[in-house]
């Protein structure tokens, strides 16, 4: 792609981006239908967000649900590898979570560093708990391992004082309980 063709694209999706912030629906179904192709789906070039992760992070339930239906994945991963999903989990945004697991997101998705979905719900609130829930009840992997060697579940268990109950689902689920650190 030319330079200019470059400059052009991001133009146009930090126009969304910023659309995104906006609420500005209207102009985004514009920029969609005749800007660059699959321009939803893009991500801006410093930190690899996408519209899906900014409304997923901001917990703009009806924004998720609007670009979901302009074509939005709901599997694209910025520059960290993570999804909006994973955004949404850490943050305790379970209402976005919901609708981001209905779209099929796919919950088995690792980041750069080998993190699932879990490991960003290992924080001690109600909602992140919710979240966890979310996350396996569609296929969240509950012996994920980093690519350091470390199990979500011995992970949860280093913070069982405040996460009690997401250690015992996670035993429920399957996890191994003789997990260990690898490195």
């Amino acid at each position: 792609m030319a330079l200019a063709d470059k400059r052009l694209e991001n133009l146009q999706i930090y126009r969304v981006l910023q659309c995104v912030r906006n609420k500005d629906k209207k102009q985004i179904e514009k920029l969609t239908r005749l800007g660059y192709p699959e321009l939803i789906n893009f991500t801006e070039p410093i930190d690899g967000l996408s519209a899906l992760h900014l409304a997923s992070i901001s917990n703009d339930t009806d924004m998720v649900s609007f670009l979901l239906k302009l074509g939005a994945h709901p599997d694209v991963q910025d520059h960290m590898g993570c999804t909006p999903t994973m955004r949404a989990a850490e943050l305790g945004h379970e209402l976005s979570m919901e609708i981001l697991a209905k779209a099929k997101a796919d919950m088995t998705i690792v980041d750069n560093e080998g993190k699932g979905v879990l490991f960003y719900c290992i924080l001690p609130t109600k909602r992140h708990y919710r979240c966890s829930l979310i996350a396996l009840e569609h296929g969240a992997d509950v012996n994920n391992i980093t690519y350091e060697g470390k199990p979500v579940f011995l992970r949860a268990c280093e913070e069982a004082h405040d996460v009690k109950d997401m250690c015992l689902t996670f035993l429920e689920k399957g996890a191994n309980p003789n997990a260990i650190n690898t490195v």
